[in-house]
């Protein structure tokens, strides 16, 4: 793989941390449950730090990062808009659109991942996609949680 593969694939990785920091942002903004809202609000917070490295990354190897998510992913956001406003902020279809935006992420990091990258940047792409593993983990529980009713509005 050349240098220039290398970019454009860190590059689609930065795109889907954008994606994924501002859809958890908008799932934080639209929880009705405080539970909720801080593990959105943590998770997007990761989000911005893995794009931030990511962009480091890309920078280090000469390339241009890029500063933005996908247009898929402001579609995704206004679909978590949309579901939390007919489900008046239920947890449990705000909890189940995260689950997918971590689907996606989680098979974004995998490719990059089975890719003939090496050095610093396996290592980089290996950390960030073991971490949205263990998230992706987290929100199957909270999902599952949450087709219980665990999580009602505390309003």
């Amino acid at each position: 793989m050349t240098t220039e593969d290398t970019i454009r694939h860190l590059n689609e990785l930065v795109e889907t941390c954008k994606d994924g920091e501002f859809g958890y942002h908008t799932a934080a903004e639209n929880a009705r449950n405080t539970q909720l809202e801080s593990v959105f609000s943590d998770y997007s917070k990761q989000r911005a730090r893995f794009a931030r490295a990511l962009q480091t990354e890309v920078g280090r190897l000469g390339g241009k990062p890029v500063d933005s998510g996908t247009p898929t992913g402001t579609l995704f956001r206004g679909w978590i808009n949309l579901r939390s406003t007919l489900s008046s902020g239920d947890g449990g279809a705000i909890v189940a659109a995260c689950e997918s935006g971590e689907e996606v992420a989680l098979g974004a990091f995998e490719r990059v991942m089975d890719m003939d990258i090496t050095g610093k940047t396996k290592s980089l792409v290996e950390r960030q996609g073991q971490q949205i593993k263990e998230a992706h983990a987290h929100i199957l529980r909270l999902k599952a949680e949450a087709n219980g009713a665990a999580f009602q509005k505390n309003d």
